[in-house]
């Protein structure tokens, strides 16, 4: 299989490379920004998402069979403070994604987002309405309807959440920072790894509960989905939920740390400030029996996940 991926350089991207070019496949992946920071075995096209006519140019260049869309703006205040250039990056640059590969006849699966749920459901599954309440999340649902409608187009939307693990392509791009989002989990992590003490934020304005999701293993689910025949949506992220504070605690088990190292921390008043008008989904319980279903395996529970992470972050580490 030849298999095109955008955001190479991000978490779920440079996964989802690595684990195609172990099985063999050509790669082809869209680069934006930094370079990786490796030598790498695929090849390499500049792209600027917000070129459209540049999108479709690489797509027939290269005639992938399969697509996997993951890149994606993640910084909130500059979504709202553009939301012009990100509408026409993540919306219209998308739809034309999936123009292209309807011209060429490539499968597409666009990584998409729990975030497309408001987080008051007591329990959401892949045919649930969604209800987003920040731009990110409206954004994810108009470009996940967009190719569901395109006709001709053979098209997948992988929804993923809680996102952790190692970038296998640009370490100094690995987002080690605490925040109200729940990939806040790699910031326990390093902070952990390093002996130091960690602050989980439990106050106003944070995802509070929802599935975390080891890139490596969603990675695996991704690559199923583009050479599997099914449309619609997938729920491609951890089996289980979890709560901030017990996800914490069962990091620093992992990882063989002192609990006492976990502390819980009100959100700072600056954070609420800078994130005042910006929604955030308080409790992402998903269920993804659906998709295991459909594709032949469940994703990682948390201690699975948890466990397979160690042992690729010792393998990585050294």
């Amino acid at each position: 299989m030849k298999l095109y991926v955008t955001g190479g350089t991000g978490l779920v991207g440079s996964n989802v490379i690595r684990l195609a070019r172990r099985r063999g496949f050509e790669v082809v992946a869209s680069q934006f920004g930094p370079e990786p920071e490796w030598p790498v075995d695929y090849t390499l096209d500049a792209l600027d998402l917000s070129d459209h006519e540049a999108i479709r140019r690489s797509i027939l260049q290269h005639e992938p069979d399969a697509v996997i869309h993951a890149a994606a703006i993640l910084d909130h205040r500059l979504m709202y403070d553009r939301r012009d250039m990100c509408w026409s990056m993540m919306v219209d640059g998308t739809r034309v994604m999936g123009e292209a590969c309807r011209e060429v006849g490539a499968r597409m699966v666009f990584v998409s987002s729990d975030w497309v749920f408001d987080g008051r459901a007591g329990l959401v599954d892949e045919c649930s309405p969604p209800n987003p309440v920040n731009f990110y999340g409206v954004m994810k649902v108009v470009a996940e309807r967009d190719l569901l409608a395109m006709d001709g187009l053979d098209a997948a939307v992988a929804r993923l959440a809680g996102i952790y693990g190692l970038n296998y392509a640009a370490q100094s791009l690995q987002r080690k920072d605490n925040g109200l989002g729940f990939d806040f989990s790699v910031y326990v992590m390093y902070r952990l790894a390093a002996g130091l003490p960690a602050a989980v934020w439990t106050g106003p304005k944070v995802n509070d509960e929802a599935n975390p999701t080891l890139a490596s293993d969603c990675a695996d689910l991704l690559l199923r989905l583009a050479a599997h025949d099914g449309q619609g949506i997938f729920h491609c992220f951890g089996s289980e939920w979890i709560g901030r504070m017990e996800l914490a605690y069962r990091i620093a088990d992992v990882f063989d740390a002192d609990r006492s190292l976990i502390y819980p921390m009100l959100t700072p008043e600056a954070v609420l400030d800078e994130a005042l008008h910006i929604g955030i989904p308080y409790r992402t319980r998903a269920k993804t029996e659906r998709t295991a279903a459909a594709l032949g395996r469940r994703a990682c529970n948390v201690d699975e996940g948890l466990a397979a992470f160690r042992q690729e972050w010792d393998a990585f580490w050294g």
